[in-house]
């Protein structure tokens, strides 16, 4: 515990020196506190007092937490800091300054935020918890279906025209970065040897499954061939993978509950997410409320809030694990989503005991559609709120009126104050909890998507995520990396102390200088806004470098070199998404599927089969007659090529028993040799992009996460 006091002193002293404060019994305390409580004191015990303040704020009254001792209605604990917000009584002073409220969150949360583990004790509540929630909603099925025709109406007209109707050659099936429950490796995910029955109408195996539909023709079709080696297995629903109940650091009073969705399931719902978020974000209905990709228009409104007090922050407890199944079908009944939502979920969960349990929420968080469902069914609760409380009839018009007054990312919602406590009790009455610590309307605090203000000031605290641990031999890359962003932060924010202090205790801990620089970029440096340190000139690059340290993340056996059908998905995954992002910057348009035959389907096929598009594509060729092969009875000695990806001209000749013809000199060519031309020169071989690992894909290894290497090595600068 010497190194977490010793920081924590740190920011202390720099406390006293902007505020002009005595902090001496302060760190005495502190000294003592954690001496005999550990780090508990600075996780659990402390950030006690910041949620104080900020109830005390919102309702104008503080009250001291237990744990602490009194003098009055404060604390004596940081006593002289208090003393600048609040009267001795506990009440708000008429005129409190901002930095004050700043340093009183600093000083209480820095530790806050750890990424370690919980208690055991803790996280069997946390699974206790999640029990009870799962029943809460078993006994609100009836309350959510209850006759609510404002939400009926709306929920028809909102989604109805968002989403009328689905295609699902616009959905592109990938893997996501994160775990999976099956446990299975980066590489090894390509290939897809499970498959879920009911999702087979929504999700087509042969068109998610396989690099393209020849080879897909090869294992069969739905229902046949399940069994043969490479194919896909089709699961009953009583057969289905349950998700996996896992805990992940969040605070140290309680873990992070989350559910690891099996790689396939995961693999259907990236595509639906990847569906979802540009029209939301684009359509007229939605595109001024609700936001994925960014965080400040909230901010910046959290900001003006914290000054004229117009809009209210809300923030709901258990978000994801409350929205209900029932309310998400309702919701979404008469658009074209809610059968895709519902195929790409999954229905039962493994506890960390072993129990299994059906599960009543739509998904918890781990799910890939668990943050835009939650979006959607917020917005559109708040909008009935609206339209009950100010009795207005629903309308496309009275729809995009209210929704310039809504902002939504996730569980971070604001709405204008006077609606905040109706809108409250209506979400709760649909089995919703508003985290009434973390929501503000009445004060000039405001909290929103990681922004906190008082009356238009910053006063979020900088968290510290990894344990500056006493011995250098338990400092990983990973904690070395962090504490290094964690200095820059304090510095870029002025407060110069803290930053060298532990700046200073991360070249004891590498045991080597770490350079500063203007320039950031690759390896450990840091950041300066006057000058750079430990420079040398490049005379091949006419420019200067710097030598710095370097973790390298280190890889594991991930080989799926020989697997065919698994190299080609990641490869055409690889290659449809650097073709989306293309089109996306050129025409916006970032939805097409590509074809392994060298060729990416245009916008005018996307919505035809992939057969049509082949057919246009064969209407450029010279052999018109050419048809895809799918006979099985091709003898050219490279089957690969000979499958749906590529014109086979050697089966549909050999077929209808026609001889080719040729632009030769001996007027006739052999049969082989026109295959050989049709392969090489008309449709180019689909895995020549692989050599040479052009693409710099990896078919044998996979990242490991949280494992790093260190190496100097030199570092050119720019600019």
């Amino acid at each position: 515990m010497k190194r977490p006091t010793m920081l924590v002193k740190a920011v202390l002293q720099q406390a006293a020196l902007d505020l002009d404060l005595s902090v001496e019994r302060d760190i005495q305390r502190i000294e003592c506190r954690c001496e005999h409580e550990g780090l508990s004191f600075l996780t659990i015990t402390l950030p006690l007092l910041s949620d104080a303040l900020e109830r005390g704020i919102e309702e104008g009254s503080f009250t001291c937490p237990a744990g602490f001792s009194r003098h009055g209605s404060l604390p004596r604990f940081l006593g002289g800091f208090f003393k600048r917000v609040f009267d001795k009584d506990g009440r708000l002073l008429p005129e409190v300054c901002p930095e004050t409220v700043y340093w009183i969150r600093q000083i209480t949360r820095f530790f806050k935020k750890l990424k370690i583990s919980c208690s055991p004790r803790r996280e069997t509540k946390a699974i206790k918890h999640f029990l009870e929630v799962e029943g809460e909603l078993r006994m609100l099925t009836s309350q959510v279906e209850r006759k609510d025709n404002i939400l009926d109406k709306i929920s028809g007209i909102i989604w109805a025209q968002v989403f009328p109707e689905l295609d699902f050659v616009s959905l592109v099936c990938h893997h996501g970065p994160g775990v999976t429950a099956d446990r299975r490796l980066a590489n090894a995910r390509h290939r897809i040897d499970q498959w879920y029955s009911r999702s087979e109408l929504t999700y087509p195996s042969d068109l998610h499954c396989y690099p393209n539909y020849g080879i897909a023709a090869e294992f069969g079709r739905y229902g046949e061939g399940t069994e043969s080696e490479g194919g896909v297995k089709y699961v009953d629903v009583r057969d289905e993978s349950p998700v996996r109940v896992v805990f992940v650091p969040k605070t140290q009073s309680a873990p992070r509950v989350i559910a690891i969705e099996p790689s396939n399931v995961q693999y259907m719902q990236q595509s639906l997410k990847d569906y979802i978020y540009p029209i939301l974000e684009q359509h007229r209905l939605t595109r001024n409320s609700i936001r994925f990709n960014r965080q400040e228009p909230n901010q910046l409104l959290a900001y003006r809030s914290s000054i004229d007090k117009r809009l209210a922050t809300l923030d709901l407890k258990d978000a994801s694990d409350r929205v209900h199944l029932h309310l998400v079908q309702r919701i979404f009944k008469t658009s074209g989503l809610l059968e895709y939502l519902e195929d790409a979920r999954s229905l039962h969960a493994t506890l960390p005991d072993g129990t299994n349990i059906v599960l009543f929420k739509y998904a918890s968080m781990g799910s890939a559609l668990c943050f835009p469902v939650e979006a959607m069914v917020f917005y559109t609760l708040i909008q009935s709120a609206m339209h009950i409380l100010d009795g207005r009839r629903p309308s496309s018009r009275s729809i995009c009126h209210y929704s310039k007054q809504i902002d939504i990312y996730g569980d971070d919602i604001i709405i204008p104050v006077e609606y905040t406590d109706f809108v409250i009790r209506y979400l709760e009455s649909y089995g919703l909890k508003v985290n009434v610590n973390k929501s503000f309307s009445k004060s000039n605090f405001r909290e929103s998507c990681g922004a906190d203000f008082f009356n238009g000031v910053a006063v979020n605290p900088v968290y510290a995520r990894q344990v500056p641990h006493d011995s250098d031999h338990d400092w990983e890359a990973e904690t070395v990396m962090a504490w290094n962003a964690t200095a820059d932060l304090f510095y870029m924010r002025g407060k110069w102390h803290v930053a060298q202090v532990i700046r200073d205790l991360l070249r004891r801990v590498v045991k080597r200088t770490i350079p500063r620089t203007r320039t950031m970029g690759s390896g450990l440096a840091h950041f300066s806004y006057l000058f750079t340190t430990h420079l040398r000139y490049n005379r091949d690059t006419c420019g200067w470098k710097q030598k710095r340290l370097h973790y390298d993340p280190v890889k594991r056996k991930d080989s799926i070199d020989g697997d065919e059908i698994a190299c080609l998905n990641k490869w055409g995954l690889h290659v449809e998404s650097r073709e989306s992002r293309s089109r996306t910057r050129s025409n916006g348009s970032p939805y097409a599927k590509p074809c392994l035959s060298g060729r990416v389907l245009d916008g005018e096929s996307r919505g035809q089969s992939v057969r049509d598009s082949y057919a246009r594509v064969r209407s450029e060729d010279p052999y018109s007659d050419a048809s895809l092969c799918n006979s099985g009875v091709c003898s050219f000695p490279d089957r690969l090529h000979c499958t749906g990806d590529s014109l086979c001209v050697v089966c549909s000749l050999a077929e209808n028993g026609k001889p080719p013809r040729s632009e030769g000199a001996d007027g006739e060519a052999s049969l082989t040799e026109l295959g050989s031309l049709a392969l090489t020169e008309v449709i180019p071989d689909p895995l020549r992009y692989l050599e040479g690992n052009a693409f710099g894909l990896d078919f044998s290894t996979s990242v490991k996460r949280g494992s790093f290497k260190s190496k100097c090595r030199w570092v050119s600068l720019v600019g």
